[in-house]
């Protein structure tokens, strides 16, 4: 045998391995050029732009665009009818091939805009429009919302939780009753009291103002204990840490303090990373996105001295079930009136906690006094 001659075997091997190699390269050439040639469109609401809520989640975004060399548009002040389609017109003149809101709302805009424009990618944190090319998401923030319960339900004494929301709509049910969930699984007798706060709106209203008035309420007249609230700032948080109230931070602006229970974050690159990834390879065009606690980056720090190593045991041990599938809204579940609403073998389905749970869980009771 002529050991100058190469077995056929081996070039036919060669050969196979040039080309995988010159498939990933060309593969991974386009996929980077589409990633350096696509355009994000961002719309910001009037007033509400300067909100912690909008500055975190549109700093990931920014850090999400620039980490795959995207350029990101962003137009402030979009109304939230028909008058943003002005806004959306500038962005497809500029080739923005996706266009995003980072806050709720823009759910009748974007369907009209996708209408209008079909080769254009829209997202938006309203739950129903999650079709075509207008695309849903969210983070399971209700997943923090069952630790925030079951931190308070451990550390009432009188068995009265005070919980500030906005509206009533699915969206925030669904944290409240998660909330309430949490509390239920260490505290069972505890009771959430709970009030619905408009929408800031207009230049007459004053939310903070208004937050602070029901807080009061809720602690003087309703003799709630602790508080937790959903905001869109930690104004209430700040009154129950000035009156000795234990408390929970949404944000990380508050210094810490005895009467500061937690704190918490979602890493918004994260989740914008992975959908704009998504949304270029086409790899996963999902209508309907909802990131839970590991997805999102989520992060749930007790930093009270006052919570025991015990206490702190169990919500860890809460936490890490999440990512071995643990969802709160499963197993037996009665509403505040009696009704079974979820059965042992069941659990809730994400398009009825998203569109349409419209019940509180057993031991809510609203507070509008």
């Amino acid at each position: 045998m002529n050991r100058n001659v190469i077995p056929w075997q081996h070039v036919i091997l060669a050969a196979a391995f040039l080309a995988l190699a010159a498939f990933v390269y060309f593969f991974c050439t386009a996929d980077m050029q589409s990633q350096r040639a696509i355009k994000v469109g961002l719309v910001l609401p009037p007033e509400r732009a300067e909100q912690k809520w909008y500055q975190e989640a549109t700093t990931g975004l920014q850090d999400a665009t620039q980490e795959i060399g995207a350029s990101l548009l962003v137009e402030e002040n979009v109304p939230d009818d028909w008058r943003g389609m002005d806004a959306i017109d500038r962005l497809h003149k500029e080739d923005a091939s996706v266009i995003v809101s980072s806050g709720y709302g823009y759910g009748e805009l974007f369907r009209a805009a996708g209408q209008a424009y079909p080769t254009t990618d829209f997202y938006t944190i309203m739950p129903y429009q999650n079709e075509g090319n207008i695309r849903t998401y969210f983070v399971r923030i209700y997943q923090l919302r069952y630790l925030q319960g079951m931190l308070e339900g451990m550390k009432t004494k009188t068995g009265r939780i005070g919980y500030l929301s906005y509206p009533r709509v699915p969206d925030n049910v669904q944290e409240l009753d998660a909330f309430a969930l949490g509390v239920r699984r260490v505290n069972p007798d505890a009771r959430v009291f709970a009030t619905f706060l408009p929408l800031p709106s207009g230049p007459d209203y004053d939310p903070e103002a208004d937050a602070i008035a029901a807080t009061e309420r809720l602690v003087k007249n309703a003799g709630v204990d602790v508080l937790a609230s959903h905001r869109e700032n930690d104004v209430v948080s700040e009154y129950a840490i000035a009156n000795g109230i234990d408390t929970l931070a949404s944000y990380d602006d508050l210094p810490d303090d005895p009467h500061l229970l937690s704190r918490q974050s979602i890493d918004w690159k994260m989740v914008w990373s992975e959908l704009l990834k998504d949304d270029i390879r086409r790899s996963n065009p999902r209508a309907f996105y909802w990131f839970g606690f590991d997805r999102a980056g989520m992060k749930f720090t007790i930093v009270s001295p006052d919570v025991t190593p015990e206490e702190r045991a169990r919500i860890e041990q809460a936490e890490a079930s999440f990512g071995r599938g643990f969802e709160p809204f499963s197993g037996l579940i009665r509403d505040n009136e009696g009704n079974i609403r979820c059965r042992e073998d069941e659990s809730v389905s994400d398009l009825q906690l998203r569109q349409s749970i419209n019940w509180l869980v057993e031991g809510v009771i609203v507070y509008e006094e």
